[in-house]
């Protein structure tokens, strides 16, 4: 697979050792792009040039590539390197690296591949707090537990209103690191996190906070 990677930040330089690595066919873009960062390694091609120039990219192989990836530190150029590589180029998988919640969902409702570092972030903090004050019930947790954050159309609507799949219903909400029972006519806020599970094939018991 040819894959090409725009910005030699952390995040691009790390994937790009990490896809070379496994024997994968790596170019890196990057304006000012430092080759030493690469002396070890890493076998692909390093291009010093702007990653928003045409010339650029098609000197660099764009026009072969299977997977684009821009990981720049500006959330505008990484999608609209995207949209070029997708609807210039015709790249069959093109993903951008976006920084701000708010803009990832923006560009991802416009149909980009998008990360959000931001976003994992928080999910990971959430899943280290709700770990922590749980360990003491591991024995009793049902382990398909998963917190989520509502999407932006579910603001305002009752829990019973929520478009969840049908073998699946809410625990609880969580708040401030624990997690409390809810009524279905409550409404869900933007600051909300809610916890779900898979219904079990059998009438158990669930525990809940």
């Amino acid at each position: 697979m040819f894959i090409m990677i725009v910005g030699s930040g952390r995040l691009g330089f790390g994937l790009a050792r990490a896809l070379s690595s496994r024997h994968e066919d790596v170019v890196i873009i990057d304006d000012g792009l430092d080759p030493q960062k690469f002396v070890d390694n890493f076998d692909g091609l390093i291009v010093d040039g702007d990653p928003m120039d045409m010339y650029v990219l098609e000197h660099s192989g764009i026009k072969h590539t299977d997977l684009f990836i821009a990981v720049t530190a500006d959330d505008n150029i990484n999608a609209i390197c995207v949209q070029a590589a997708r609807k210039v180029y015709g790249v069959p998988k093109a993903i951008a690296r976006i920084a701000d919640p708010n803009c990832e969902k923006f560009y991802h409702s416009l149909g980009l591949d998008t990360v959000c570092p931001t976003t994992t972030g928080v999910n990971q903090v959430l899943e280290m707090i709700q770990n922590d004050r749980f360990d003491s019930f591991e024995d009793n947790l049902d382990h398909s537990l998963i917190c989520i954050h509502p999407q932006e159309e579910w603001i305002g609507l009752p829990i019973s209103r929520l478009p969840l799949p049908k073998d699946v219903y809410v625990v609880g909400l969580l708040k401030n690191g624990r997690v409390t029972r809810v009524a279905r006519h409550e409404v869900v806020r933007a600051n909300d996190s809610i916890v779900i599970s898979k219904k079990p094939e059998k009438q158990e018991m669930v525990w809940s906070a």
